[in-house]
């Protein structure tokens, strides 16, 4: 199954200590909402405005809910400028179907929209409708591995604007140059929004320019890490977690000693430890057929909560190993054994949740702070 890998940058318009624009993103297994609003003007009240609207269109198309009514929803919440008479935010939503592979973009007075493929601009036709006498496009297209969505503000495309350069801004025509230059030299997508980021601030010197967001949505292949952490609290399900494990998708570990006696036990297969990964703050890793990471218990699992929370650097070779699955990851499968080992209890905890719940626990939290989805099963 695909999924989406989400990159984006900004910029505040000079003298603003907050963007005015808003970027929301909402992922399942099953699909992605990516919505970007401008609020008009700029500063907090410009931020406001596009943080509810943004909010409101992502969760709304998350949910299932029509387009007609979420614009509706969105168009009687918020108010339109008496002076101007057009609406106080732009919004584009990008939904990506992952068990289908389609993606359909909504947009009002949205700026800039691009599709990439093979590094090749792709066009497209847009649906038009009118709901509450505003103008609101939609497309639809089938979508594949590779692919790659722009979405813009026009702190991008109006960059320079009022320059001997650029007078009436940088413009969408430049904007597809560059980007095509970017992708045949195979500029990763993290450099490439933060190159247009600074493009702007560079073509917006000595103006006062715009709020600007750049973001890119890249579709390839979804990535998953199941982990099995200790010991079923009933014999009687050892097989069926251990099932789970070698039957799971994408890459597996194991965490644990007794954990790894058990899948020893059950496939017949067994643990060859690597005594040149121990050191004096870790024991050594482990490896066997099928699987991609065996580590110690504990010890890894404080050492990666640890790192994540920032209280230390210091990771010892499984540990290492761990994160690094753990940070190209999009899934995250725990297994988790409810047996629990006395000596794992920590006194400050209530008596009847041990440290492991609580290390996997606090991991899965952590982990979901950095957009990814987690699946915890307990046996």
């Amino acid at each position: 199954m695909i999924t989406c890998e989400i990159h984006y940058a900004q910029k505040n318009r000079s003298g603003e200590s907050i963007c005015g624009d808003t970027i929301k993103i909402k992922k399942s297994e099953e699909k992605t909402v990516v919505s970007i609003s401008d609020g008009l003007g700029s500063g907090v009240k410009a931020s406001i405005l596009s943080t509810l609207t943004a909010s409101m269109a992502t969760t709304m198309v998350f949910d299932g809910i029509s387009i007609s009514e979420v614009f509706e929803s969105i168009i009687s919440t918020l108010p339109t400028c008496k002076v101007r008479g057009i609406s106080y935010a732009t919004l584009a939503t990008c939904l990506i179907d992952h068990e289908n592979e389609k993606c359909t973009i909504f947009e009002y007075d949205f700026p800039v929209v691009l599709i990439y493929r093979d590094e090749k601009f792709l066009g497209y036709e847009k649906d038009f409708k009118n709901i509450q006498g505003r103008k609101i496009s939609e497309m639809s297209t089938d979508i594949k591995i590779g692919d790659i969505i722009f979405l813009m503000t026009d702190g991008i495309s109006q960059a320079g604007m009022g320059t001997s350069r650029y007078p009436f801004g940088f413009g969408l025509d430049n904007i597809v140059k560059e980007l095509d230059n970017l992708l045949v030299n195979k500029v990763d997508l993290p450099s490439i929004t933060n190159h247009l980021i600074r493009l702007a601030e560079a073509l917006d010197y000595k103006t006062k320019g715009d709020d600007a967001t750049v973001c890119a949505i890249k579709i390839r292949e979804k990535r998953l890490v199941t982990i099995m952490v200790g010991p079923p609290e009933k014999k009687e399900h050892d097989k069926i977690v251990v099932t789970r494990l070698i039957e799971s998708e994408g890459k597996k570990v194991i965490c644990g000693g007794t954990t790894s006696q058990i899948v020893e036990r059950i496939l017949g297969k067994k643990v060859e430890i690597d005594f040149s990964t121990i050191s004096e703050i870790s024991p050594p890793v482990g490896y066997m057929d099928g699987i991609d990471l065996v580590t110690e218990g504990i010890i890894t699992l404080t050492q990666v909560f640890r790192y994540y929370e920032g209280q230390s650097t210091e990771l010892g070779i499984g540990a290492q190993r761990l994160v690094d699955m753990l940070n190209e990851a999009d899934v995250v499968n725990f297994l988790v054994g409810r047996a629990i080992n006395p000596a794992h209890q920590n006194p400050l905890f209530v008596h009847d949740i041990s440290l492991k719940f609580r290390l996997i626990y606090d991991i899965a939290n952590i982990l979901e702070r950095m957009g990814k989805i987690i699946n915890i099963e307990y046996y």
